[in-house]
């Protein structure tokens, strides 16, 4: 069915030079084949979804192998994000959560939904839901996991971006009305804790970010 996100997370930088010699480029990883791929903290993952509500990771070296799929979204998945360690430097390295248990939140995957959604995914051993936030009173837009990998941010239809605690698995900040109408779409700045939303209503907005 209609593919309608896609998220990239780079191979670690120790295996970059060891992945970077197999597959072509160009090659097509169709949503039905493949199998489960070892060592999935270590890889470059592509990870799609869309209608069939569906998340499809594969390994985006050797032979596009599939890492997971990921099921429980009851609508439309309209938004995906790894966690981008590059954004921020964080001092002491990568925190891991006591929420995510044995997962590392390098091998985090964020999703939203039109079921009105985000939940946070493992990919590593074959991939698992983390945890369900449920506070967005409409269509889930856009979603971006933290850099620190405490907090995971989304937008949607509601017109809000809220902020959500990894650790507690709560709403820690709603922005309500952060846009007149619906919210599409967020980023953050690669060196700067500022936030971009753009929204229906034309217009870009910044955001800082405490």
């Amino acid at each position: 069915d209609w593919v309608r996100c896609i998220a990239v997370r780079p191979a670690s930088s120790s295996n970059v030079s060891a992945a970077a010699s197999g597959g072509s480029k160009g090659e097509e990883a169709a949503g039905g084949e493949g199998s489960s791929a070892p060592q999935s903290a270590s890889l470059a993952l592509v990870a799609t979804s869309g209608n069939d509500r569906t998340i499809y990771v594969y390994n985006a070296h050797d032979k596009r192998e599939k890492v997971c799929e990921l099921r429980g979204h009851d609508h439309v998945v309209e938004a995906l994000s790894f966690m981008s360690s590059s954004l921020l430097p964080q001092k002491g390295g990568i925190s891991k959560p006591a929420a995510a248990g044995a997962s590392s939140s390098w091998d985090y995957l964020a999703s939203g939904s039109r079921d009105r959604t985000v939940r946070l995914w493992s990919v590593a051993s074959g991939g698992s839901c983390l945890m369900t936030f449920r506070a967005h009173e409409n269509w889930v837009r856009g979603v971006l996991v933290h850099p620190s990998g405490n907090h995971v941010l989304s937008c949607g239809d509601d017109r809000s971006i809220r902020v959500f605690d990894i650790k507690s698995n709560r709403c820690l900040r709603t922005m309500e009305d952060a846009h007149p109408h619906f919210v599409t779409s967020i980023a953050m700045h690669h060196t700067l804790p500022v936030l971009v939303s753009g929204g229906v209503d034309h217009t870009v907005k910044c955001w800082q970010l405490d």
